[in-house]
């Protein structure tokens, strides 16, 4: 679970752990590297991916403290009033044993994992609408897929956008309104 953000002089490239055999029956961490420039990777797309991980760790580091309840307030009131000065500590265990259940007997947590997971490919779940724009976004151009995912989903300008992209923002413009017609038109 991520809860430090990648420096940003490290932000150039992107780093990615994977598990590699460690030729003894074991495995080890290696670092896959991302860099612009090969194998059709752009700054667009590292920036993204960092992105996608701070939007990662916001959401761990806020889901890590859960809100006190009424109950849970009342007992740190009273314990700071017994403690004047003293800072009122409280430990959140978000471990998957605390979460199944402690028990002295081994625990299937698998249920827990599951319960967990999504897999937003799953074609099983997807609506017609769903299906309909991964269509649409699947017959868009490189360039269009770019300024989508920059303009449409990341709400940024025109001008960012084009200093990102190397070209103006009326280009820049004139893609969004053909991703926009593609978009109503259904392809």
């Amino acid at each position: 679970m991520r809860v430090k953000k990648t420096k940003q002089s490290d932000r150039g490239v992107y780093r990615y752990p994977v598990q590699v055999e460690d030729g003894r029956g074991g495995y080890r961490t290696a670092y896959n590297v991302i860099k612009p420039g090969e194998d059709g990777i752009t700054e667009v797309m590292i920036k993204s991916l960092h992105a996608m991980d701070d939007h990662e760790v916001y959401l761990n580091v806020k889901n890590g403290h859960p809100p006190m309840t009424a109950e849970q307030k009342a007992a740190k009131k009273e314990w700071e009033d017994a403690h004047p000065g003293e800072k009122y500590t409280m430990n959140w265990n978000l471990s998957l044993d605390y979460i199944a259940g402690e028990d002295d007997e081994e625990v299937d947590k698998s249920h827990v994992l599951a319960g967990a997971s999504y897999d937003p490919f799953d074609e099983e779940d997807v609506s017609p609408e769903v299906q309909r724009l991964r269509d649409v976004v699947a017959a868009m151009t490189d360039r269009q897929k770019q300024v989508y995912q920059l303009v449409l989903l990341e709400e940024r300008g025109y001008t960012e956008v084009a200093k990102l992209l190397d070209c103006s923002p009326a280009n820049v413009k004139q893609i969004c309104n053909k991703v926009i017609a593609l978009i109503k038109a259904g392809v």
